[in-house]
């Protein structure tokens, strides 16, 4: 296993799977391998097809640095955008009338800037700085695990009725799956999805604020910087792998400009937290 695990990348595989680039990595497999076959190479055939496949379900792709070409070759080609995501774009309209946005949140509509958060939450006792590192006081963050263990047992329904309840700003919550995958549908007329290990851990951290700041704006805002924290995913347990916010097909913004990092939940298929990043 330790063998498989070195070779293994989760930057492209799972969540994070570009299907393009694997669809093209086993077509020059599969052309090594009748070649061979063609020249009488029976086991070199075999050997190359199954070496290959394995090495494409593992990392992704197996020609080097398909990753850095692939985008220009899909900016290129006449191939329709939608073909290479499979979900909504941000701020698109799904067959069910609901909105994904590019960073789901509770506190997409609070208009406060993050340094200002920080400021606050560190006044409040809620985080501390070692050095250059940002990490939640032992008290808050044992808390705010605690809490999110309990309430990742909850239905769905419990989780909508519950943040529906608890936050002022939410007038109407409804559970929402599709494919083994759970949202929260918020809002009567602009519907906006937030995915379940989202809906934990703000919720979570919104309830264990609510103990150390008066200030609802905050509280909400807050929430949002507890996921940045996370290591684990709050609903399923497994190890968040850092990725990027755009697949390696297509989502590369300009030549200034560099994609922000995530943090991904590779069970759920989630991203968890972006760490917005200045352009370069």
């Amino acid at each position: 296993m330790g063998a498989l695990d070195a070779l293994s990348d989760e930057s492209y595989t799972g969540a994070n799977r570009c299907w393009p680039c694997t669809v093209l990595n086993l077509g020059i497999v599969g052309l090594i391998a009748l070649f061979l076959r063609a020249r009488e190479r029976s086991m070199a055939s075999l050997w190359v097809a199954v070496v290959g496949v394995a090495v494409v379900y593992l990392r992704g792709y197996l020609v080097p640095y398909t990753p850095e070409f692939a985008p220009r070759l899909v900016a290129a080609s006449p191939v329709p955008d939608e073909w290479f995501h499979g979900e909504p774009a941000h701020g698109e309209t799904s067959q069910e009338g609901v909105t994904r946005q590019e960073n789901e949140s509770l506190a997409d509509d609070v208009e406060i800037d993050g340094e200002t958060v920080f400021r606050e939450l560190s006044a409040a006792g809620v985080i501390e700085v070692e050095g250059e590192q940002l990490f939640l006081t032992a008290a808050v963050d044992t808390a705010w695990h605690e809490r999110m263990d309990e309430l990742a047992d909850r239905s769905l329904d419990s989780l909508s009725t519950a943040l529906q309840a608890s936050l002022e700003q939410v007038d109407n919550a409804e559970p929402y799956a599709r494919e083994d995958t759970e949202w929260v549908v918020l809002g009567s007329e602009h519907k906006q999805l937030l995915p379940r290990p989202v809906v934990v851990a703000e919720l979570a951290a919104y309830e264990v604020l609510g103990e150390r700041l008066d200030d609802e704006r905050l509280r909400v805002a807050g929430a949002e910087a507890f996921r940045m924290f996370l290591d684990r995913c709050p609903v399923c347990g497994s190890e968040l792998v850092e990725s990027s916010s755009v697949s390696c097909c297509g989502g590369h913004l300009g030549p200034r400009q560099n994609p922000d990092e995530t943090l991904v939940c590779p069970t759920c298929e989630q991203r968890l937290y972006t760490f917005e990043l200045s352009d370069s």
